[in-house]
């Protein structure tokens, strides 16, 4: 299940140069020492439904290999190019391919394919069943974030700014996109979101941009952070989470910016509120999640932008995206904490543990149950008993 010994002591290496990055793109406030965690009454009752140890995860880089799910099957790939097929109800293992290659970036997939990225800045190709490689394009720098397809095309941002649409089937570029990438930006990048016409993802300049699919011209663009200040660090303004679209309008958030509803047919704001975060938000109740950056969890109303409830106890805990599950709004954190929240006042309501070295990578959901890979390469599913 382990990639060979040298990939692990060349990137071990490379992790003094990851976390400098990490360190200057951060707010004084990150400084600040994590709240420790307080007792309370456990309302719900949260079963581990299985648990399996898939790679070594992250192998102490700062990435997000978030898995994904496809039909019956939950795909998930190490950074040393461990990728498995696991079935998603009993955690049964289908298939491994090992690549032996140093990915950055989280899987993408559609009915036949799956695609990753590798830090020499490769997009790969594999089946889906059996994980043969199909095609490989080299593009212009890194890729950190989950490429999208939709089944006819690929697309997928890189740490310089560019978007660049693949035929799924060969790889070969159907359009590309060059956005004014700023001088300094956190470590990370949004992954692109494919609807039936467009194509919308965010920027490190902090622009929201929607392309046609078929063609990759920006229908329209809005700012979601505009930088401010007198230091390139006082102007980080990056979305590095994925946006969400419902009902005709997308959700999103950036750093040092703003979370926005907009509308996607015109890119027109329906409404925003001050706010700042590095990971994305989720939906459900009729609320909004975001985890902010200095790690409160705040509930807006999705569509009058009242603050609905907000949850200061887990600030400083390096929090992931929020994922509506249930009746709950569940955050994990820097010390392999997952937290369940009431959807209607935010009040913890339930708490597991999974992996004291941490969880990054944002969790799914599917058919009642929420799957969480950790920074170590556990993969572990959740319900939550009736």
């Amino acid at each position: 299940m382990h990639a060979a010994n040298a990939y692990k002591v060349l990137f071990r290496l490379l992790i003094a140069a990851s976390l400098l990055i990490i360190v200057g793109c951060s707010s004084d406030d990150v400084e600040e020492e994590p709240m420790e965690l307080e007792d309370f009454d456990e309302e719900i009752k949260v079963i581990k439904v299985w648990d399996e140890s898939v790679g070594d995860g992250n192998a102490d880089q700062y990435l997000k290999l978030e898995p994904i799910i496809i039909g019956e099957s939950i795909y998930t790939i190490d950074h040393f190019g461990v990728l498995l097929a696991i079935n998603k109800t009993d955690g049964e293992e289908l298939w491994e391919a090992e690549y032996e290659e140093p990915v950055s970036g989280a899987l993408g997939g559609d009915d036949s394919q799956l695609y990753f990225a590798t830090y020499h800045g490769d997009i790969i190709a594999v089946d889906r069943v059996g994980g043969l490689e199909r095609w490989r394009v080299t593009l212009t720098s890194e890729v950190l974030s989950a490429p999208a397809s939709n089944g006819r095309q690929v697309v997928v941002q890189s740490i310089d700014g560019k978007v660049v649409s693949l035929n799924a089937q060969s790889g070969e570029l159907m359009w590309r996109y060059d956005s004014n990438a700023p001088v300094l930006s956190i470590r990370g990048t949004a992954s692109p979101v494919i609807s039936d016409e467009f194509t919308v993802t965010g920027f490190a300049n902090g622009e929201l941009v929607a392309f046609r699919n078929i063609t990759g011209a920006p229908v329209w663009n809005a700012a979601v952070g505009i930088p401010k200040g007198r230091t390139e660090l006082e102007r980080l303004v990056d979305i590095d989470g994925q946006p969400v679209i419902k009902d005709d309008v997308v959700y999103t958030v950036s750093y040092q910016g703003k979370l926005s509803a907009i509308h996607l047919p015109t890119g027109k704001e329906i409404w925003s509120k001050q706010q700042s975060s590095y990971t994305g938000v989720d939906l459900g109740f009729g609320n909004v999640y975001v985890s902010t950056s200095e790690g409160v969890v705040v509930a807006y109303n999705q569509s009058t932008r009242t603050e609905v409830w907000r949850q200061e106890n887990l600030k400083f805990r390096q929090l992931t995206s929020p994922k509506a599950f249930g009746s709950t709004a569940v955050v994990a954190d820097f010390e392999g904490y997952v937290h369940f929240l009431s959807q209607i006042d935010g009040r913890f309501i339930g708490r597991v543990h999974l992996d004291s070295d941490g969880i990054r990578s944002p969790m799914l959901i599917s058919d009642d149950m929420l799957f969480i890979y950790s920074n170590s390469g556990d993969l572990a599913a959740y319900k939550i008993a009736l």
